[in-house]
């Protein structure tokens, strides 16, 4: 990861960013990534969080309406590199180990999504409900840079701003 990248995870603070590789892979994420969407150091993996990970499915508001959008954009991005064989993979390891993820898989769906609203339930501030920008990198392909800002009309900057002042931000300056 570039300085320069990661100075622009780092200047979003306190709002989540990451950046994620085609195989939606965890490249980068900030500190707001972390806090507000319960990313730990075992969460290597997007896709395979999102279906195996039943604290993040408990957070993760209209899980079983999200969850055949996912796998649709999974799908749109393997069509993007059809050549790579570590898509098939993910997608067997996946279907072996959520039941869910297998029959969204067979439906064969696929969907571009670069902009969305992810809602989250967090226990210390209620409920955040965060638009989100994905920006393609031009100098990694297939990677993409997440950004979120807090909905408006919704109580999230207010619940972000208390989530996160316990947090040290760092310098972008």
């Amino acid at each position: 990861m570039t300085p320069e990248l990661r100075r622009v995870l780092d200047g979003w603070m306190p709002r989540p960013a990451f950046v994620l590789d085609r195989h939606w892979n965890f490249e980068v994420l900030n500190d707001a990534a972390r806090v507000v969407f319960g990313y730990g150091e075992n969460d290597r993996n997007c896709l395979v969080t999102f279906f195996t990970s039943t604290r993040y499915r408990s957070v993760i508001g209209s899980w079983a309406e999200k969850a055949p959008d996912l796998v649709a954009e999974f799908r749109a991005d393997a069509a993007r590199f059809p050549d790579d064989p570590r898509f098939e993979r993910l997608a067997t390891k996946l279907s072996a180990a959520s039941p869910v993820f297998a029959e969204l898989w067979r439906r064969h769906d696929v969907r571009d999504n670069p902009h969305g609203v992810k809602t989250i339930l967090n226990s210390d501030v209620g409920e955040m409900a965060f638009e989100f920008t994905a920006l393609p990198l031009a100098d990694r392909p297939g990677d993409r840079l997440f950004l979120f800002n807090p909905k408006p009309g919704t109580s999230t900057r207010a619940n972000l701003n208390k989530l996160m002042a316990g947090l040290r931000l760092v310098d972008a300056g």
